[in-house]
């Protein structure tokens, strides 16, 4: 029976921490926070707070401060206002004293939840910003947020509200919440498909288990809105009694006191190990992760006795103390299950999204890093699979353009090339990382790039397409 081996392209294959080598968007807003002559138009930018360094995000707050004293109605300049708030309350504490008092005391001087109480009373934005931007985060509030829902919330609030509806184990309430986010048209077609290419490579009553809930509320909406794969079970792992009872619930485990009790540590990750690895050992279903987020399941490293048990099956690795032939299963997955035609060609823009979870880009990319070991078989084996397999790879490939992503802690990094040696194709290969040495000068470096870059053992071709016709 042929075995997986999980190299480091598997480790690695992770969207959070991955960094995209390309072009990224940088905001200018003026010293006084009031727009100038050459800046990015603040209002409907996707800039995230969380990115901003100090200057800039006291910037964008001024803006928005100003702007709700001229636009006092304008739900959206209010809810601008609040994360930019929150995010100078948060920097306060985690990037300053760690001390309660001087955030409480930031949050209390800006004053933003008492002024939009004034101004727009009753409301979403009202409704969700006490949830989100106070010191309570009283739940009522994010029920009453949900209870006047709309289409044109940010994707973001969406995010955040499905993860307190799906805390709360109301399946109701998350389908009207999942439902009003897959008709806004905010959620990418491209990573909707994606989780429902990861289960539709699952048996029949398979448990799902995800990092986080981000690696769930995607497949939340293929079951909950769609109506499909209802009968997959998804958690995302956790150390808090009350959800590691629930998701042994969920999956027919038995859990107690003493069963918990061996799950802590003074570790973190080492609990959250220990209790994976239980679920593994106990379930009588079988159990998947999720290949891309692989390295976040065990930040410290998956242990051996894992490893062994860990088999790829194209989109996702399986659990099986039992060796079977997992490559078969990936072909089956490939050649059967997944759907992958519009990876060729997209009809429409895609949506937008800053989330490494529903990133397009990384996600296309996931195809070509986790099936390109098919390629060979195919070609010896399979002509009309090999040139399917071919056509898509080439359509993602012209998608992505010049692109290429790294991941932490590795010395490769992965690229899309495009060559008109010969007959025009692409290429997509593996590179080993230059690194400088800085006990040189920039000049003798650059040489030894270039260098570096000449020599073919750094370099790796893990697919050629065939001939593209132009």
């Amino acid at each position: 029976m042929k075995r997986t081996v999980l190299t480091m392209l598997a480790l690695f294959l992770i969207l959070m921490g991955a960094s995209a080598q390309g072009k990224t968007k940088t905001i200018h807003v003026s010293a006084s926070g009031t727009k100038s002559k050459g800046t990015v138009k603040l209002e409907g930018s996707d800039y995230n707070v969380r990115m901003m360094d100090s200057v800039t995000l006291d910037s964008v707050y001024r803006y928005w401060n100003n702007f709700v004293t001229e636009h006092p109605k304008d739900e959206k300049a209010w809810h601008k206002l609040c994360d930019a708030a929150e995010q100078k309350v948060y920097n306060a504490y985690w990037r300053g004293t760690r001390d309660r008092n001087v955030s409480r005391q930031l949050r209390k001087e800006l004053n933003v939840m008492p002024r939009m109480q004034q101004a727009i009373p009753g409301t979403y934005t009202y409704y969700y910003s006490v949830y989100v931007c106070s010191e309570t985060r009283a739940r009522e509030y994010a029920d009453s947020a949900i209870a006047v829902l709309n289409n044109n919330v940010p994707a973001e609030d969406f995010d955040r509200l499905a993860t307190y509806v799906r805390g709360k184990n109301d399946t109701l309430q998350l389908t009207k919440l999942l439902t009003h986010y897959y008709e806004s048209g905010q959620y990418p077609a491209s990573a909707l498909q994606y989780h429902y290419n990861e289960l539709q490579g699952m048996e029949k009553g398979g448990v799902y288990l995800g990092d986080t809930q981000d690696d769930v509320i995607g497949k939340l909406m293929v079951q909950l809105v769609l109506g499909k794969h209802k009968d997959k079970i998804l958690l995302s792992q956790a150390n808090v009694k009350e959800r590691v009872k629930w998701m042994f619930e969920c999956i027919d485990i038995p859990f107690s006191d003493e069963i918990f009790s061996q799950f802590k540590s003074q570790s973190q990750d080492e609990e959250l190990t220990a209790i994976i690895r239980y679920i593994f050992e106990h379930s009588k279903r079988p159990v998947y992760l999720s290949a891309r987020n692989l390295k976040l399941m065990f930040r410290k490293g998956i242990p051996d006795d894992l490893k062994a048990c860990l088999y790829n099956e194209g989109l996702t690795m399986r659990y099986s103390a039992k060796p079977y032939n997992n490559l078969a299963v990936k072909r089956r997955n490939v050649e059967q299950r997944y759907l992958m035609d519009n990876l060729v060609m997209q009809f429409h823009p895609e949506v937008k999204s800053t989330t490494s979870a529903k990133h397009a880009s990384s996600l296309a990319f996931n195809y070509l890093l986790l099936l390109h070991d098919l390629m060979p078989y195919y070609k010896k084996h399979n002509a009309v699979e090999y040139a399917r397999l071919n056509r898509i790879f080439a359509g993602i490939m012209r998608n992505l353009g010049s692109y290429a992503i790294s991941f932490p802690n590795s010395d490769k990094y992965y690229s899309v090339e495009y060559k008109t040696d010969g007959s025009p194709h692409y290429e997509f290969v593996e590179k080993v990382s230059y690194k400088i040495d800085p006990n040189v000068d920039d000049a003798t470096n650059k040489k030894r790039f270039e260098e570096h870059e000449k020599n073919e053992k750094n370099r790796r071709v893990l697919i050629k397409t065939d001939p593209i016709e132009e």
